[in-house]
């Protein structure tokens, strides 16, 4: 059961080569935004094959007080980036990074090769397919990817929080109540030996249980280790805990890698 929860753990390292979507809310101008993105693009950002980007997407007025598209919006503007999505595809090879959902727009992020008949394409896409709905076009220069490094990435905090409540929720909906402490498992990954024992040190000195841990041959932190203590599942403690938790790990050169709490 271990091994399998460590395999699933460090599935993040393997997901390096495929797309893997998540999405939060943040604050913007004082107003809340909705950010969309494949988080996996970390692994591979900055890909100097993709040096510009493109942001763009439709307009609406009928928001809320938010400021967030009316629920009967969404689906058009969805079919206007999808639209989007499309015709990029014949103009360029392209990255979708993400989408942000803010003061009633909905913006696509798109690194893409070259941006020659980038801009002619969709102009003329909302010229022949959408005439009338608003829309922004921007394209620069982004050889780093910093928008998607520092705008469209959630923080430490941001991703903690994240992670925290997508395992929590999974739990609910499969029944379980939550209502008794049971044991939690963590997992976190180092770059060797030496590290993972030192962090183990740290961990049990703080309480935390060491369970036997096999080597892992995934990415260059291929030293894991597992390690537990019986606790409540409350999303603010354990946000509390796994935030501390990612700290260690990080001033351990390593990388921190979740939790799983089954029921008795």
């Amino acid at each position: 059961m271990l091994l399998a929860i460590l395999l699933t753990c460090t599935v993040q390292h393997v997901y390096a080569q495929n797309e893997m979507w998540d999405s939060y809310i943040t604050r913007m101008n004082d107003k809340p935004a909705t950010i969309m993105l494949d988080m996996n693009l970390i692994f591979s950002a900055p890909d100097s094959r993709y040096p510009y980007l493109v942001i763009t997407g439709p307009k609406t007025t009928n928001v809320g007080p938010s400021g967030i598209p009316a629920p009967a919006e969404m689906e058009e503007l969805e079919r206007v980036l999808d639209a989007t999505d499309n015709f990029l595809m014949g103009a360029t090879s392209k990255i979708l990074a993400g989408t942000v959902t803010y003061n009633g727009q909905r913006n696509n992020y798109y690194y893409v090769r070259d941006t020659m008949v980038v801009r002619n394409a969709i102009q003329r896409m909302y010229k022949r397919n959408f005439p009338g709905i608003p829309y922004s076009l921007a394209i620069k220069k982004d050889e780093l990817w910093l928008t998607y490094r520092t705008f469209l990435f959630p923080n430490d905090t941001t991703q903690n929080w994240m992670d925290n409540n997508r395992n929590i929720t999974t739990m609910l909906q499969s029944g379980d109540s939550l209502t008794t402490p049971r044991t939690i498992t963590f997992a976190a990954c180092f770059s060797s030996d030496t590290a993972r024992n030192d962090f183990s040190s740290y961990v049990s000195g703080k309480g935390y249980n060491i369970e036997k841990s096999p080597v892992m041959k995934v990415g260059k932190d291929n030293y894991c280790v597992l390690f537990s203590k019986v606790d409540k599942i409350d999303l603010n403690a354990i946000n509390g805990t796994t935030l501390q938790l990612r700290e260690a790990v990080k001033q351990y050169k390593g990388v921190y890698n979740s939790w799983v709490a089954p029921k008795k």
